[in-house]
């Protein structure tokens, strides 16, 4: 007879709902660090109840819309440095139409030269994609846990391609929108993606 195998782990990976001036100025790891406004607090709200409350770990990156929205499911949240967004550079804190005019055309039109593209002094998406990879190893080593972790949408979906063996290039094309999650589960060494942009 068949041993069962250690419990899955259940992970939640959830974008960080709306903060304010949501695409109007780049917010990475610098002192631009915007909150949720009434439509963000909202959104985190629906997101409680779409994914539910039960979690025996709630982790979000260091960021204040991360935090904020993590916050919205009233559960003891711990902080981690890997999930934080990518750095940006000297884009930090701009206005985001003063930037995109100064990006070559074919970064924006092949996802493998935007996957490659770093703004001066920014983070590569091959080093956000190692340290979320670490993150994600750390996060499984306890069988049967429910995770629900608040991060970024780059973080968010080098994450579940760090899980299903997708290259930057693809995985940067998935689906994360506000306060929308990914859910991912891990069992004897095998990651199964159960949801997208949830």
């Amino acid at each position: 007879m068949k041993r069962p195998g250690p419990p899955a782990v259940w992970l939640v990976l959830v974008r960080h709902a709306e903060p304010a001036q949501a695409g109007t100025r780049c917010a990475g790891q610098g002192a631009f660090d915007p909150g949720l406004e009434p439509l963000g607090r909202a959104q985190a709200a629906d997101a409680v109840e779409r994914l539910g409350r039960d979690f025996d770990l709630v982790v979000a990156s260091p960021a204040r819309r991360a935090r904020e929205t993590a916050a919205a499911w009233g559960l003891p949240v711990e902080i981690d440095e890997r999930l934080a967004e990518r750095s940006f550079g000297e884009w930090e804190g701009r206005l985001w139409p003063e930037l995109w005019p100064g990006v070559p055309p074919e970064v924006l039109a092949s996802p493998e030269a935007y996957a490659a593209f770093t703004p001066p002094g920014g983070e590569p998406y091959e080093s956000v994609a190692i340290r979320v990879k670490s993150a994600l190893d750390d996060l499984i080593a306890v069988p049967g846990r429910r995770v629900l972790v608040a991060t970024h949408a780059g973080p968010l979906r080098l994450a579940v391609g760090a899980a299903l063996g997708l290259p930057p290039s693809v995985a940067l094309t998935l689906g994360a929108g506000y306060a929308r999650a990914a859910m991912l589960l891990h069992r004897a060494g095998q990651w199964s993606l159960d949801g997208l942009n949830c």
